[in-house]
């Protein structure tokens, strides 16, 4: 079985992702990398664990189920997270020219690879 580093190193090898984190609930980073970027991933690990926090409590409050996956898009770029079982959550970065659909596919078929190397 792979570890997750090189896990995370193919993901982010799909177009248009440029980060790919495991976060623990906890906020402290598991596993991440770049492509090269200058993007602090401890700082993405802390904001991507208060994010899942407060999108399960909206799931919760508008009772439409447990939150399989979250995106977030902004001006530059898009962030989609996913739960790995309840110990970690899965986040990854995408450029603002990345295919919105190709990425939360990669993510939906490689996370169980990845929640069972931790």
């Amino acid at each position: 079985m792979a570890n997750t580093k090189s896990l995370l190193s193919e993901l982010i090898k799909v177009e248009g992702i440029t980060a790919a984190v495991v976060v623990g609930r906890d906020g402290f980073v598991i596993e991440g990398t770049t492509s090269g970027g200058r993007l602090d991933i401890e700082a993405v690990g802390a904001v991507i664990s208060t994010g899942i926090g407060s999108s399960e409590v909206m799931g919760e409050a508008l009772k439409v189920g447990e939150m399989t996956q979250a995106m977030v898009e902004y001006k530059e770029g898009v962030i989609v997270m996913g739960l790995l079982g309840r110990k970690a959550i899965l986040a990854v970065v995408a450029d603002s020219k990345a295919n919105l659909g190709n990425v939360r596919y990669q993510l939906k078929q490689r996370t169980p690879d990845i929640e069972r190397s931790l």
